[in-house]
């Protein structure tokens, strides 16, 4: 009974409103045409109810993306907890301890086919570190006796985790290999499988891959909760079992905040009275004042956040980053000591690739600049720095024939096209370019992980653009006109990279407080709809 008599009332005021805005309108209007002044009466009632009941549709959603897009800063720049290192520099592999060789091992721990081996140190030792399944734990056999580590992948992974974290006594309170992505570890960070290693100081879990010995991300108590309310409120995580319904859901409530804000721009520029609005008071004058400073960033964020959901959903299989997935005889991997020393030290790591159907070795090594030639295909970049500076020595990427010894020139090149146009059907003729990619910019981001990585430029009306990872025969990103146009807008209008020049504080104290204005915006509107003001 209550509440019937709280819309009861909240109608008569509603009416009381319209009937003061129509005699203020016929007042104002004595000297106007009749016929204009119903049709402006028509209209402004009919967009004023258009705008007050869709602002109410939009009410949750905008406070849910508002208030979780400024929990984003926190999470990513400002509160980011801190961790000793990001990355890890490539440590020299001792060649000299590769005595047995890979084929006999694998013939000793009865292994008959493999997908990848690489080379890893741990202990003091070093180990053939071998994949025999994309979703199964490493093998290690030692390089010396061929004997196999027992839970080596795990080891090899707290190993690294600590050296991340800078602790090597830390107490590892959980171990955890994971072949899916959870709402901790999301398809963002890209790395598959990886290990969660969780330490008790400060609660830190870190993630890696051990075959590429990389950290996909860590997180602290306070990071993931930062990651779960950025998940579930402003990806609607919540919905994601039915990905159609999430993606639906959230066009309408974008579309319904689009309407939102064109319709109070209509009001506000259009229709009310402009001399009511300077001498207005109260709640309302707030409300419409602070509602149209802001109306560009509503619509602008709204905008964007649309394109980025629709265009998303065409990317979706190309999270994963899919990879080349060759397998190898034990007989054909006949790598061992000989093979170890086809390189100068330092070396760095050691693969397997098919290339023309045979088995070859990808050597990841360091090379003088000037001793470097067609067979190292440099993987760093050999220009000077901002110092005027050139490298003395280059990371590079060296591949021999695993029958015959022999190097193969171009090797990475081939490679990187191989990898292409098996993961993609291209046809090789139709790439107009290839040039080594050593950082992140540009359309090639810091999401993408990878580097360093090969750049395709293809002969296609989409411009397209592949970027191949050859150390992992991985497909880092495939990148088309449409993509190049939805990555500015989301960067520059979502997330205002334009504001970057100006530092990340800027840019992020900008963002924070458009979301906290917009949340207060919406909080004055409910206000308004619930208790209507008479006006004076």
């Amino acid at each position: 009974m209550q509440s019937n008599d709280i819309i009861s009332q909240t109608n008569d005021r509603a009416s009381t409103l319209l009937r003061s805005d129509v005699a203020e309108i016929a007042h104002s209007s004595q000297s106007m045409p009749s016929l204009a002044s119903r049709i402006k009466f028509v209209l402004k009632r009919n967009t004023f109810n258009l705008h007050r009941w869709v602002s109410i549709v939009a009410l949750v959603p905008v406070l849910m993306w508002s208030l979780s897009g400024t929990s984003h800063p926190f999470m990513a720049h400002w509160f980011k907890p801190p961790i000793a290192k990001e990355f890890l520099p490539p440590k020299p592999i001792d060649q000299s301890a590769v005595q047995m060789p890979l084929s006999e091992a694998l013939r000793t721990n009865g292994i008959a086919e493999i997908q990848q081996f690489h080379l890893a140190a741990l202990n003091g030792k070093t180990y053939y570190q071998v994949q025999t399944s994309p979703t199964a734990e490493n093998i290690y056999l030692d390089t010396r006796t061929g004997t196999r580590l027992a839970d080596g992948d795990r080891e090899y992974a707290i190993s690294l985790a600590k050296q991340y974290f800078g602790n090597p006594a830390a107490n590892v309170t959980e171990t955890r290999f994971m072949t899916q992505f959870t709402d901790e570890y999301r398809y963002v960070n890209r790395l598959l499988p990886v290990w969660k290693i969780s330490f008790q100081e400060g609660g830190y879990d870190i993630y890696v891959e051990t075959a590429s010995g990389r950290m996909g991300t860590y997180n602290t108590p306070l990071r993931r909760a930062f990651a779960i309310v950025f998940l579930y409120c402003h990806n609607w995580g919540f919905l994601n079992a039915v990905e159609s319904l999430r993606l639906g859901t959230i066009v309408v409530a974008l579309g319904v905040i689009i309407l939102t804000a064109l319709s109070g721009i209509v009001l506000y520029a259009f229709l009310w009275n402009k001399r009511k609005q300077r001498t207005m008071t109260g709640l309302r004058k707030y409300h419409r004042s602070i509602a149209i400073a802001i109306s560009l960033s509503t619509l602008t964020f709204a905008s964007s956040g649309m394109y980025h959901a629709l265009h998303k959903e065409r990317l979706r299989d190309e999270v994963e980053q899919p990879s080349v997935q060759a397998m190898f005889k034990a007989e054909e991997l006949n790598f061992g000591v000989r093979e170890a020393g086809f390189v100068a030290p330092p070396m760095y790591d050691v693969s397997a690739v098919r290339i023309s159907g045979e088995a070859h070795y990808r050597f990841a090594h360091s090379v003088s600049v000037n001793a470097a030639d067609e067979c190292c295909a440099p993987m760093q970049n050999t220009e000077a720095d901002k110092n005027g500076k050139k490298p003395q020595t280059i990371k590079a990427a060296t591949y021999f024939n695993a029958n015959t010894g022999k190097a193969l020139p171009a090797g990475d090149s081939k490679y990187a096209r191989i990898v292409a146009a098996e993961l993609t059907g291209i046809s090789t003729g139709i790439i107009m370019q290839e040039r080594l990619q050593t950082e992140f910019q540009g359309e090639y981001g810091f999401i993408n992980k990878r580097l360093p990585v090969q750049r395709l430029d293809l002969a296609t009306p989409e411009k397209r653009t592949l970027y191949v990872e050859t150390a992992t025969g991985t497909l880092a990103a495939d990148v088309q006109s449409g993509d190049r146009l939805e990555g500015f807008t989301f960067a520059y209008i979502h997330k205002l990279e334009f504001l970057k020049p100006l530092g990340k504080d800027v840019r992020d104290g900008v963002t924070v407080g458009l979301g906290f204005v917009n949340s207060l915006v919406a909080v004055l509107g409910l206000v308004l709809f619930v208790r209507l003001p008479r006006k004076k």
